[in-house]
């Protein structure tokens, strides 16, 4: 919704970091590739090639230096924690937990703002559900 503010570079690292979250608890979900290609479709650029090996997880958040930019990050990583219909943060995998929990820090954010960003995430599925039972009546 918000990644088209991205600069070329930044949305190529956040699709690292969003294949990066998606893998992080060995389980890449179709409900997560969805939200992928979803990605790739809004920022209209091909999907990358995630190598796992080769990733540095703080040097790409590096990459986001406004601070606006680093919370579209956050915002949208988010729908792609909720995409497997979690009910609330503390339900995510350890793995995906620690990503997240390394962007706040590194982006010197409160951690609070996940909790938002998790309740504002889950009410945008629900409406984007609707939105697509009312297109199939």
């Amino acid at each position: 919704m918000f990644l088209g503010a991205l600069n070329a570079e930044e949305k190529k690292a956040f699709l690292q970091i969003a294949h990066h979250f998606a893998w992080s608890n060995d389980d890449f979900s179709d409900a997560q590739k969805e939200v992928i290609a979803t990605y790739c479709l809004e920022m209209q650029i091909e999907d990358i090639d995630y190598k796992a090996d080769q990733f540095d997880l703080k040097a790409t958040l590096g990459v986001f230096k406004q601070k606006e930019h680093q919370k579209i990050v956050l915002l949208e990583t988010m729908a792609l924690a909720m995409a497997d219909r979690l009910t609330h943060l503390e339900a995510l995998h350890e793995g995906e937990r620690a990503v997240l929990d390394t962007m706040i820090q590194s982006f010197g954010l409160k951690p609070n703002l996940a909790r938002i960003y998790a309740d504002w995430t889950k009410a945008m599925l629900v409406l984007t559900d609707q939105g697509k039972n009312l297109i199939a009546l």
